[in-house]
């Protein structure tokens, strides 16, 4: 059994590398991750803005695999950016497919009025599950 992914006919086409729906056969295993942002392994917030929302998409990747899974095993992701980086979507959706490779994933992109840190763009949240 794997992932089912697909995109009914009664809905809108994706806008993006997404998928409508995803369905998860019983006995997944499930992993759920705390928010990414742009801080590399060492504890440096980046301050580039492209430097950060690939760095971004790079700890999207690194907390999946730290798990023994893929970016092909991603449910879903939330993308919070900040308002005053709409500018940015370009750079972060590039970044996602070349750090995630094909994976369509469910996702949501919310913009909000800041993060944690007020240097902060971008954040992810993950939801993945592996069929073995």
């Amino acid at each position: 059994m794997s992932l089912k992914r697909y995109n009914p006919d009664t809905v809108c086409k994706p806008l993006a590398a997404y998928s409508q729906n995803t369905e998860v056969p019983a006995g997944a295993r499930w992993l759920v991750t705390a928010g990414q942002v742009g801080i590399t392994p060492d504890g440096t917030l980046l301050k580039d803005r492209d430097e950060q929302i690939t760095q971004t998409w790079k700890n999207v990747r690194a907390v999946v695999e730290a798990a023994g899974m893929t970016c092909d095993d991603i449910v879903k992701l939330t993308i919070f950016m900040v308002a005053d980086a709409t500018d940015m979507m370009g750079h972060s959706r590039a970044a996602r497919g070349e750090v995630m490779g094909g994976a369509a994933p469910g996702a949501t992109l919310v913009y909000i009025s800041g993060l944690a840190d007020p240097d902060m763009i971008i954040e992810v949240d993950v939801m993945a599950a592996k069929v073995d």
